[in-house]
C-alpha cells in the first residue's frame, strides 16, 4: 500500500513547492515583514477580565465611518464582544444592502452550494459574520484574522501552491452555524457563543479586538459587496474591507507579537493582514462628531440586533458571557465551562448517557453499558490534562499550552459534557462538539441508512429561487464516486468500522490523496471544478437548506442544521474527533478543537486512552482492528490520528500515542 508521503513526493518533484523555506517562520522569534511587528511576547495580559464599553463601540464605528468617507466608500460595520454579542450595526447612507457570495473558484449561471449567491443576503449578516470570525479565532495568544481564517480553509496550504494537502482547518467555515443546538441567538446581551448568521467567515475585513492583552470583541465590515476569500498568499491589492476594519480599530489593535504572521502552522506563517501600511488616519471619537454625524446611522438587524442603543460588551469569564472558570468538576485542571448567566447553572454539566447502545455489526452477547457519569468525568478530566501538558501549536510565545474546547457525546449525540481551557479561543466550542458528533455518527451502523433517507437539497440562485434537487444519497450511491464504489464495499457506513474525523476528513476533500492536482475527489466532496470554499460537497450539503433558511428568515432557524438525529450542528471535516467504544461496541463520541490539528488529535486520542486505563471499565478507543487506516480505497490507506513530534512542554517524550 503507498503511504500519502510517498504519493505526495512523487508528485512535487519539481514543483513550486521546492520554494516553501522562503515561506517559513518561527513562532514567536525573528521579524516579521509586516511593518511595525517584530518582538518578542513582552506584552501584558490583563489578570482582570476585560470588555468593551459602550463608548468603545461607539468609537470604533466612528473610526470606520471616517475612514470609508475620507477615501469615498459606503461601508456596514459590525462591532461584537467575544462571545458574538452584537454591540452595534451601523450603516453608512447609500451603503449596499445585500451581497454577491463569490470565492472565484467557480464560474457559471448554474447555483453551486453558497458559491453565486447574490441580491439576498443582506449586509449586515456579512459584517456581523467578520467580526465574529475576528472574536472567534482569536485568544491572548493568537489574533487571527478573517484574512487568516481565509489562508486555512482552501484547498492547498499554503494558498496557492499545487500539490500541498488542504488547509489545517479545511472546513471550519461551517461552524458557528445560525441553525446549531450549542450557539445561543437572540438580539441583546446573552451567554454565548452566539451564533454567527453566516459561519466563519474566510473574507478579508474582520479583525479581533484587544483591551490590555485580552481579545475583547471583533469588528467587521463590508463596503465592496463581495463576500469571498483571498486567493492568493502573494502580497497584492488592498482589500477595501480590510483597509477599513483596521482603520476602525485603531487603540484595539492586537499585541504585535501574536498576530497571525507571528504563529506557524506546519512551519508555514499565516498571514494577518495586507492593510498595514494602507491604514487611514482618523480621529473621530463619537458618531456626534461632526466629521461622521451625517454619514450614516445603526441599524436592526432581526435575531442579531436592535437599534438604536450600542451595548457595553461582556467580560469573558464572567458569568454574563456565558464561559466561567468550573467551581467543582475541573478546578485542578484549570476548567471552564459554559453557563446560563441568569443562575450560573452549567449548561453541559457531566452526565450519564441517556440514549441506549446499538449493538455493531458482527456483536455477539449482551450489550455492553452506555457511558456512566463518572466515565465520562474521567474522560474530560484526562483529555484536559493532556492539553495542560501539550506544547501548543499556534500560540505564542512557544512553551505555551494548548487550549482548546473537549466534547463528549452518547450514542444518540447528547452532549455529557463539555470542559475548556481558560484562554482557549472560542470558535472550539462548536466546533469540538461537531467533531465528536461527526466521529460518532460515520462509525455509527446506522450511519448510511440516516444518510440515504435524508431528503433532496436544491441550491438557490441569485433570486432566492430553488434549482434543480438531488440526493444527499449520491455520496453514497455514485456509480463512479460514491463512497461504496471508493471503498468497493456496499456496506461502508454501516459495517461497524470506527471513523475519525481525521478519516473523514481525507475523504472530504477536492483532491485523494489531499491536495495532489490531477487526482480526483474524494467520495463526501464536490470535484475540484465545483469546489470552493462555499461549496464543499456533503458537509455544506447536510446543512444546506436549514443555512439559508436561517439567513433568509432568521426567526424560523431550527436548531438542527442537517435532519441527522445528533448531528445538529453540522460535521466537522478536520482532526481532532474520535469514537468512544467499550468492547467491540460504540457508546460516544470525544472532540476536540482549539489548537493545531495533530495537538486536537492527540488529546482526544490519547485523552481517551488514559481514561481507559484510569477506569478499567472497557472504556477506550476503538479496537486498532476496526479503525478506518485498517481500510484501503483507491490503493491507499486513510489516516486515523496524528500526533504531534515533541508534543509535551518540558518534556523530550516522543511518539506518545504509538501502540494505543
Amino acid at each position: 500500500m503507498l503511504s500519502w508521503n510517498m504519493v505526495w513526493l512523487r508528485a512535487l518533484k519539481g514543483s513550486a513547492v521546492l520554494a516553501l523555506p522562503a515561506l517559513l517562520m518561527s513562532c514567536g522569534g525573528g521579524t516579521s515583514s509586516a511593518p511595525g511587528v517584530s518582538g518578542a511576547c513582552d506584552f501584558t495580559i490583563s489578570s482582570q477580565p476585560q470588555a468593551l464599553t459602550a463608548a468603545e463601540v461607539e468609537t470604533i464605528l466612528a473610526q470606520g465611518a471616517q475612514a470609508a468617507n475620507q477615501i469615498g466608500a459606503k461601508a456596514t460595520i459590525a462591532v461584537v464582544d467575544r462571545v458574538g454579542n452584537v454591540l452595534a450595526l451601523y450603516k453608512m447612507t447609500g451603503a449596499g444592502a445585500t451581497i454577491s457570495i463569490r470565492s472565484g473558484k467557480v464560474e457559471g449561471s448554474v447555483p453551486k452550494g453558497l458559491d453565486g449567491l447574490s441580491g439576498v443576503v443582506p449586509s449586515e449578516a456579512a459584517a456581523i459574520a467578520k467580526a465574529i470570525t475576528g472574536a472567534y479565532l482569536s485568544s491572548s495568544g493568537n489574533a487571527f484574522s478573517t484574512r487568516t481564517a481565509s489562508f486555512i480553509v482552501q484547498e492547498h496550504f499554503p494558498v496557492g501552491v499545487d500539490n500541498m494537502p488542504g488547509g489545517p482547518l479545511f472546513g471550519v467555515q461551517f461552524s458557528q452555524l445560525p441553525c446549531g443546538d450549542l450557539v445561543t441567538r437572540g438580539a441583546g446581551i446573552g451567554g454565548g457563543p452566539k451564533r454567527s448568521p453566516l459561519g466563519l467567515s474566510a473574507d478579508p475585513g474582520g479583525f479581533p479586538l484587544y483591551k490590555n492583552g485580552r481579545v475583547v470583541g471583533g469588528v467587521g465590515v463590508m463596503a465592496d459587496g463581495i463576500y469571498g476569500l483571498d486567493e492568493s498568499s502573494n502580497p497584492g491589492a488592498v482589500d477595501l474591507d480590510e483597509r477599513l476594519a483596521q482603520s476602525a480599530l485603531k487603540g484595539f489593535d492586537a499585541p504585535a507579537c501574536i498576530r497571525a504572521e507571528r504563529i506557524t502552522a506546519g512551519g508555514i506563517s499565516l498571514p494577518f493582514s495586507k492593510s498595514d501600511d494602507r491604514v487611514i488616519a482618523v480621529t473621530a471619537k463619537s458618531l456626534s462628531d461632526s466629521t461622521v454625524s451625517a454619514l450614516g446611522a445603526r441599524v436592526s438587524f432581526d435575531q442579531y440586533y436592535s437599534a438604536p442603543a450600542i451595548l457595553a460588551g461582556t467580560a469573558f469569564g464572567d458569568a454574563g458571557s456565558g464561559f466561567v472558570p468550573d467551581a467543582s468538576s475541573f478546578t485542578a485542571g484549570s476548567g471552564y465551562v459554559l453557563v446560563n448567566p441568569a443562575n450560573r447553572a452549567n449548561r453541559y454539566p457531566v452526565s450519564a448517557a441517556t440514549a441506549p447502545v446499538v449493538p455493531g455489526a458482527g456483536s455477539t452477547g449482551s450489550t455492553p453499558a452506555p457511558l456512566a457519569k463518572g466515565e465520562v468525568q474521567e474522560i474530560l478530566a484526562q483529555a484536559l490534562g493532556v492539553a495542560n501538558q501539550a506544547r501548543a501549536q499556534i500560540r505564542s510565545p512557544l512553551g505555551s499550552p494548548a487550549q482548546v474546547t473537549i466534547s463528549v457525546v452518547d450514542t444518540a449525540g447528547n452532549v455529557l459534557g463539555l470542559v475548556r481551557t481558560p484562554d482557549a479561543p472560542v470558535f472550539g466550542t462548536d466546533v469540538s462538539l461537531q467533531k465528536a458528533r461527526t466521529a460518532l455518527f460515520f462509525s455509527s451502523p446506522q450511519a448510511a441508512t440516516a444518510l440515504t433517507a435524508l431528503p433532496p437539497v436544491s441550491y438557490f440562485d441569485s433570486n432566492a429561487k430553488a434549482g434543480t434537487p438531488f440526493n444527499i444519497s449520491q455520496y453514497l450511491t455514485d456509480p463512479q464516486r460514491g463512497a461504496r464504489s471508493f471503498f468497493n464495499n456496499p456496506a461502508v457506513f454501516s459495517d461497524g468500522v470506527a471513523f475519525s474525523a481525521r478519516a473523514i476528513g481525507n475523504i472530504a476533500r477536492p483532491y485523494f490523496p489531499d491536495g495532489i492536482a490531477g487526482y480526483p475527489q474524494g467520495p463526501l466532496s464536490k470535484a475540484i471544478a465545483d469546489w470552493s470554499p462555499f461549496n464543499t460537497g456533503l458537509q455544506l450539503d447536510l446543512t444546506y437548506t436549514g443555512l439559508v433558511t436561517a439567513i433568509l428568515a432568521p426567526t424560523t432557524a431550527s436548531t438542527n442544521c442537517t435532519g441527522l438525529t445528533g448531528v445538529n450542528n453540522g460535521i466537522q471535516i478536520f482532526p481532532g474527533g474520535v469514537p468512544v467504544y467499550r468492547g467491540n461496541t460504540l457508546i460516544g463520541g470525544l472532540g476536540v478543537s482549539g489548537d493545531g490539528v495533530d495537538q486536537d488529535d492527540m488529546i482526544a486520542f490519547l485523552g481517551l486512552a488514559r481514561a481507559g486505563k484510569a477506569l478499567n471499565t472497557g472504556v477506550a478507543n476503538a479496537p486498532a482492528s476496526r479503525r478506518s487506516d485498517t481500510v484501503t480505497a483507491q490503493g491507499l490507506g486513510l489516516r486515523y490520528v496524528q500526533c504531534p513530534q515533541a508534543p509535551f512542554n518540558n518534556s523530550v517524550e516522543q511518539n506518545v500515542c504509538e501502540g494505543i
